[in-house]
């Protein structure tokens, strides 16, 4: 086994936490969903909307599993709010590798969607094994929007991690969070904080409205399908720029779980349509999401979503910031997605 990529990834959070003190609707980190090798003649041509920016390994999912907190060096990181408006409140049962991964993955989302977003909310992030603590704390501590607390213990029995309005909560105690390596964790945490910059960029009356949209709807922050897609791709953007993983490598994962998938992209715009289709409609998500970024930077998301906190209807500021109607957009995929994708297995 190559310990290459987690012996980078020590040393990049050793070197990025040396000084650290202690970021939708209700979604849930999205897991990792194939490791299975695909031969690059089997690969149609595709160009990811990010190019590859250093040399990377394969495959993230070849990082062995984190080690124990007795072989891991890493500071302890505290709950005293950090200049840059970020919190951390961490369980007694969070290995100081944890706490240092999750700061880590927080920060280096931020660093890579700055300036689009152009802000860093003030996030409180909670860590915790036991899902009461979690609710508590959260009720207690959270940056804002306390009133999701109310049934989190519950649906974190179900949940590895939800973000909220400038908040984030992670069960570190869930099978999903142990069975996971450093890699896949980093990946869910900078997931969950690319919802957060979502829904500062909305505006909080949006945010709670989004919250309380009926789950076979649209919500006003538009199509779950882009909510989560683009969660993915910057994910694994995270990932590339730590040198743990590949994007383009990514895509023909995606592909693999969409070839499985019997719906069209817009019959994904709820979080019932989404969720109800697991990894395949995540994967047709992500692609579409990567089509729809082919000419433009991250930055037109983050517009998108600032022109729905401005009062926009979604499907509007879709149309302005991404040059066509949401109808045509579905078309001009559909026919993408047939000549580029369709049919293809590892």
């Amino acid at each position: 086994m190559n310990l290459a990529p987690v012996c980078l990834l020590v040393a990049l959070l050793c070197l990025g936490l040396a000084c650290t003190g202690d970021s939708t609707p209700a979604p849930t980190a999205a897991m990792p969903t194939s490791t299975a090798a695909v031969e690059a003649t089997t690969r149609p041509e595709v160009t990811p909307a990010r190019p590859p920016t250093a040399a990377v390994s394969p495959r993230a999912t070849s990082v062995p599993a984190s080690p124990s907190p007795e072989q891991s060096p890493l500071p302890t990181p505290t709950a005293t709010p950090r200049p840059d408006g970020l919190e951390f409140h961490f369980g007694p049962s969070v290995s100081d590798f944890d706490r240092s991964l999750i700061v880590r993955a927080v920060e280096v989302t931020g660093e890579l969607l700055q300036p689009g977003a152009e802000v860093r909310p003030p996030t409180a992030v909670f860590a915790d094994a036991s899902t009461q603590r979690l609710e508590q704390a959260f009720a207690e501590e959270a940056a804002a929007q306390q009133w999701r607390s109310q049934g989190m213990a519950q649906r974190m029995t179900q949940a590895l991690a939800e973000a909220s309005y400038r908040g984030i909560v992670i069960n570190t105690g869930s099978p999903a969070w142990l069975e996971m390596n450093a890699t896949q964790r980093l990946r869910v945490v900078a997931h969950e904080f690319v919802h957060v910059i979502q829904l500062e960029q909305s505006g909080k009356q949006v945010a709670d409205a989004t919250f309380l949209a009926p789950a076979g709807q649209v919500p006003p922050m538009g199509p779950f399908w882009l909510l989560e897609g683009s969660a993915e791709v910057v994910s694994w953007l995270v990932l590339q720029e730590l040198g743990l993983g590949s994007y383009a490598d990514s895509l023909f994962d995606y592909a693999e779980d969409a070839a499985a998938a019997d719906v069209e992209l817009e019959e994904l715009s709820s979080f019932i349509g989404l969720h109800g289709d697991g990894n395949e409609g995540l994967g047709l998500a992500v692609l579409a999401t990567d089509y729809l970024l082919r000419s433009r930077s991250l930055d037109a998301l983050f517009d998108f979503w600032r022109e729905i906190g401005d009062g926009a209807e979604w499907s509007s500021a879709f149309t302005r910031e991404f040059g066509q109607p949401p109808a045509f957009f579905y078309i001009a995929f559909a026919t993408y997605y047939q000549s580029t994708w369709a049919g293809f297995s590892p």
